[in-house]
């Protein structure tokens, strides 16, 4: 085969691996960002520049892209000979925060999660994300390609990810940046949910752990005080406090939740005056 019919063979391997659908939904919702961040920021209080703003948010749409068009380059066996490396990048970040931490972000927020170099600010957990869902990748094809799935080599598989969540968790809570860990057990539980276990085991777990975050739930409302003597925090409870009554605290832990929201309120009032036009203009019509 020449290097013509080669390159050839390539463009459609990688044609092949893109699902429209998906990068559709992704452009969709990227419009739907940038709309809405700029909606918040024209009819809110900061100072910032919006146009700084939404140029800013766009840019990083922009290498988001370059980056994933890197990554397709490579097949599904350079990814899992990446993997340990990436994840081994991920877990020196997440032990060097804890001696390089931002002192006026821990301040703050009570985490120990952050770098801070001057103006420019960054979260190696953000590092740590992508290299999980790989590792996790790599772990869950190896184990299904040596083991047919039964109850015994599914718990198997399932004690080998979280081998892999385990020194995570930890570096984690020693950052005291439990708001992180409950976004990798998201992600852990989504690649348990895909990998191919049994749901007799699925279905048990995800339902025992509804009630277990039900409950959680239902003691932040009604009595904090057994949470507060398993080590939860005061700012950790605000932040839900945020989620559960955004309008309780607009200038300060429900600032970011309340400006996303404005948006939704403005495009509600937007298509009621939409409706009222259009059935105004049909009932006029009908006269």
């Amino acid at each position: 085969m020449n290097t013509k019919n080669l390159h050839r063979v390539k463009d459609d391997d990688v044609e092949m691996r893109i699902d429209w659908g998906i990068v559709f939904c992704i452009l969709v919702l990227a419009v739907i960002g940038m709309v809405s961040l700029y909606v918040a920021l024209k009819h809110g209080t900061s100072t910032v520049s919006i146009s700084r703003t939404v140029i800013s948010q766009l840019i990083w749409y922009t290498l988001g892209a370059i980056m994933v068009a890197i990554i397709m380059q490579f097949d599904a066996e350079q990814l899992w000979k990446i993997a340990p490396l990436a994840y081994g990048i991920g877990i020196t970040l997440l032990i060097l925060v804890l001696f390089f931490y931002s002192r006026s972000y821990a301040a703050n927020t009570g985490a120990k999660s952050w770098f801070a170099l001057g103006p420019f600010t960054f979260q190696p957990s953000e590092v740590m994300k992508p290299a999980f869902i790989l590792m996790l990748g790599r772990v869950v094809t190896q184990h299904n390609s040596e083991y047919e799935h039964s109850w015994e080599s599914d718990w198997l598989l399932i004690g080998k990810m979280l081998a892999w969540t385990a020194p995570i968790a930890i570096l984690l809570k020693l950052q005291n940046d439990f708001g992180t860990m409950l976004v990798f057990i998201a992600i852990l539980g989504g690649v348990i949910l895909m990998s191919g276990i049994t749901w007799k085991i699925i279905v048990p777990g995800f339902a025992g752990a509804s009630i277990i975050g039900g409950l959680a739930i239902f003691l932040v409302v009604y009595d904090r005080t057994l949470l507060e003597k398993i080590g939860f925090a005061t700012y950790q409870f605000k932040r839900i406090d945020s989620w559960l009554n955004p309008a309780g605290s607009t200038s300060g832990d429900s600032y970011q939740l309340w400006q996303s929201m404005k948006p939704l309120v403005l495009a509600n009032c937007w298509v009621k005056d939409l409706m009222f036009l259009m059935s105004t203009y049909l009932y006029e019509n009908q006269i």
